[in-house]
């Protein structure tokens, strides 16, 4: 769980610098708000099963690195915590019972 902390770090670090406002540490709260906005519309649009999958191949090669790892340290944790369950007994599925 903290490295998808970390990556989500390194992905907004990089959209604060894509949005011109500079380093992380020096953001005013409203800014650092927007900024975490940003970041999370980033790694959501840009997931392969996304509902609303946003155009991602104006972003750069350093945004589509990040957000790939991003995405295999997610499938790594789901794929950890599926193990668990199942090593618990609790009955799960990858798709929603909905």
């Amino acid at each position: 769980m903290l490295a998808i902390k970390a990556k989500r770090e390194e992905i907004a670090a990089h959209v604060a610098q894509d949005l011109g406002l500079g380093d992380l540490a020096g953001l005013s709260r409203e800014d650092r708000a927007a900024v975490d906005q940003q970041t999370d519309e980033t790694i959501e649009g840009c997931t392969a099963d996304s509902p609303e999958a946003a155009d991602c191949s104006d972003a750069d090669r350093t945004m589509r690195r990040l957000l790939s790892e991003h995405r295999a340290l997610a499938e790594q944790q789901a794929d950890e915590d599926n193990t668990r369950l199942a090593e618990q007994g609790e009955v799960f599925a990858t798709k929603d019972d909905a």
